[in-house]
């Protein structure tokens, strides 16, 4: 439960970045910002695919590493 609630609030603060950077950007190059476009981006939806292919990944080593350490 731990790990669920801080990846949750890792996952917040990632995307709540996020969207103050491209609001920011937009609002500097006079484009207009929308919750849509936002997470339509090629760029948005590429970061959070690699983010979970990350984290499995991550999970997957640890857990593995967990069960060799344990037989040892």
């Amino acid at each position: 439960m731990k790990f669920a609630k801080q990846e949750i609030l890792r996952v917040l603060l990632i995307l709540g970045v996020q969207m103050i950077a491209s609001f920011m950007i937009a609002y500097l190059t006079d484009i207009t910002w929308n919750l849509k476009s936002f997470t339509s981006n090629y760029v948005f939806i590429v970061f959070w695919v690699t983010y979970a292919v990350c984290r499995i990944g991550v999970a997957f080593f640890k857990r593995v590493k967990s069960k060799k350490v344990g037989n040892i």
